[in-house]
């Protein structure tokens, strides 16, 4: 068994894979606050629930994009499962050319989804991870890594329009009928999901000019689910990231 282990600025998602199998995800809020033993005593709990044993654990990979919580769950790997996990960085191979101005820029988490976009498709494409910020990426058509668009995330959109205005209420994100709103809530929601929707498209279409080839449109990341209904363009793909870990393990274990 392999875990895989990616820590993003609000959640932190585990997954834990046999195989090609994936047994189980483990989903928990990214809290630097938390000690190590809070967040294994969590885990314990999550894989008493699932019946899941870690008697036949190979080892772990970790991407993350906060350092404390990264090195709590490498003390983990450690101290607990008796493991010493994979930490993706400028040390290890990940099959994947960076072309940008500063490779060492790149975060871990869109090495390990554009690593798991070219394992699963083997081929050119616009990959939009939606979590905290929205990350626009694309794989050329020769694999690499060539450059990502950053966007404020779905949720940091949403509460900055609440917590900065007087009248407008939370909402539901649900997707209204119609893009022209006829009541608060379907005003709000209908300028959340449609309003990301169309950036998305429009960062797709963007970048297929600028590179002048038609490039394959891949949308994951936890927020994803609030627009993929609404870009039947692109494919949904809630567990690239783990396809990307994996992949990167599969590369580096001896």
């Amino acid at each position: 068994m392999i875990i895989t282990i990616d820590i993003g600025n609000t959640m932190t998602d585990i997954a834990f894979v046999e195989g090609e199998k994936c047994l189980a995800v483990y989903k928990t809020k990214s809290d630097p606050d938390r000690s190590h033993i809070e967040y294994l005593s969590l885990l314990s709990s999550f894989l008493k629930s699932k019946e899941i044993t870690l008697d036949n654990l190979e080892g772990a990979i970790i991407s993350s994009v906060v350092p404390a919580l990264g090195n709590a769950w490498e003390r983990i790997c450690e101290e607990s499962f008796g493991i010493k996990p994979f930490i993706i960085g400028p040390r290890l191979k990940t099959g994947l050319m960076i072309k940008t101005d500063n490779p060492k820029e790149v975060g871990a988490d869109l090495i390990a989804v554009t690593c798991g976009a070219k394992t699963r498709w083997h081929d050119s494409c616009v990959i939009v991870d939606m979590g905290t910020a929205t990350k626009v990426m694309i794989l050329d058509k020769n694999g690499c890594f060539a450059g990502v668009a950053i966007a404020p995330g779905y949720k940091i959109s949403i509460d900055a329009l609440v917590d900065k205005t007087a009248a407008l209420p939370e909402v539901s994100l649900k997707t209204p009928m119609h893009v022209i709103g006829k009541n608060t809530e379907d005003c709000m929601n209908s300028g959340m999901n449609y309003g990301t929707a169309y950036m998305v498209k429009g960062f797709a279409d963007a970048f297929e000019k600028e590179v002048g080839y038609p490039l394959k449109r891949i949308l994951t990341g936890g927020n994803a689910r609030y627009v993929k209904d609404i870009l039947p363009e692109f494919i949904y793909d809630e567990g690239l990231i783990f396809e990307g870990l994996l992949n990167i393990y599969n590369r580096n274990k001896k």
